[in-house]
């Protein structure tokens, strides 16, 4: 009986740590926004690395799952119906004022200020409402140890190893929650979100078939279309990666999500990479050439780019390559000028409107054009 009083507990930390989200999402989602911003600077600065030299591919790659890990956490709340107004009032006014007090009324009822610090074997002894979630922790684990078949311990301890970043032990007790109690869309989404954080935010094929069984349980949810639509890109499908994200984007709350600007940076970046480049043979070339050759050579190909726009402006993923070539050139004005033609070609369509913002963030022309 004890063990589930602990499950118990550490199941109401958890159902604590989702309701704040939820209520940053009825009450204007300031929160949600500041962290979005935080992490679109991050996807910048990956570009910029990438750019640089500084980070290799696979290194950028596994850095932006990570970002998109993050941002999935915060929308937690955006596969779930919206509650009600008084409900969502109510929940909130309970765990700001209600949990406080209860807090506080069993504090002064056996708390001891004055009281040492106790060493784990001694807390462990404790009386259950006295332990913190570490001694809880250890000792679901213990109860595990000895019923490895109780299924519903693995579910509740599988997402607190997640969130401490114990993947290797989130990714045991997923499996064996799903093993014993059978497949959900939540538990194969924390299956392949736990491979991957495991493999340092790269998609496995293992990964993949999890979130494609959660994708089959439960169509349209985010979690595991995001990860999907990123496996796309890390293998190097990327038309189908972009056709991912786009329909991702059109699903997206009116109100947006965090994720939302990550998959707006990703498709940004994958419709740069999917425009006409240079050939291996240009490459080639290139190399053979001296720094000021192959300079006025790059700058032949961006001038050959833009005169066919000129002539064939309706190609959007050509003006998201001329834009970024222009900033990668240091042509800061004429990349801002490429911008706004395109804006204005494409002033009717939304999803473009909107890949060209992310990329107008990620390169720094949004703060240009602001300032």
């Amino acid at each position: 009986m004890l063990q589930w009083i602990a499950m118990a507990v550490l199941t109401a930390a958890a159902s604590l740590a989702i309701l704040a989200p939820l209520y940053r999402a009825r009450i204007g989602g300031a929160a949600e926004r500041a962290a979005a911003a935080v992490y679109r600077d991050q996807l910048a600065e990956i570009d910029r690395d990438v750019a640089r030299g500084i980070v290799t591919g696979d290194e950028a790659a596994a850095a932006r799952a990570e970002i998109g890990r993050r941002l999935i956490k915060e929308a937690t709340a955006g596969d779930a119906p919206p509650a009600r107004g008084g409900d969502l009032r109510l929940a909130v006014l309970a765990a700001a004022v209600g949990v406080p007090l209860a807090a506080v009324a069993l504090y002064l009822a056996l708390g001891e200020p004055s009281a040492t610090d106790s060493p784990l074997a001694a807390r462990q002894n404790l009386p259950l409402e006295q332990q913190d979630e570490a001694i809880l922790l250890a000792r679901i684990e213990a109860h595990l140890a000895s019923a490895p078949d109780d299924g519903e311990g693995w579910a509740v301890v599988a997402p607190v190893y997640s969130r401490i970043g114990r993947h290797d032990d989130a990714v045991r007790a997923y499996s064996n929650a799903i093993r014993i109690l059978g497949p959900d869309a939540d538990r194969e989404s924390g299956l392949g979100e736990a491979i991957t954080a495991a493999n340092g935010g790269v998609v496995t094929n293992e990964a993949r078939q999890a979130f494609e069984r959660a994708l089959a349980l439960a169509p349209g949810a985010v979690r595991p279309r995001f990860y999907l639509a990123l496996a796309r890109g890390q293998d190097g499908d990327t038309a189908a990666a972009i056709a991912a994200w786009r329909a991702l984007l059109a699903d997206a709350p009116p109100e947006g999500a965090p994720w939302v600007e990550a998959a707006r940076a990703e498709l940004a970046r994958l419709a740069g990479q999917a425009a006409p480049g240079p050939t291996q043979d240009d490459v080639a070339a290139a190399a053979a050439l001296g720094a000021d050759e192959r300079a006025a050579m790059i700058e032949g190909m961006v001038a050959s780019l833009a005169e066919r726009l000129a002539s064939q402006p309706n190609d959007p993923e050509g003006w998201m390559r001329l834009i970024r070539s222009y900033a990668v050139l240091g042509r800061t004005s004429d990349a801002a000028a490429a911008l706004a033609r395109a804006r204005q070609i494409f002033a009717g369509d939304a999803a473009r409107q909107a890949d060209l913002a992310a990329l107008a963030r990620s390169l720094g022309l949004a703060e240009r054009e602001g300032g």
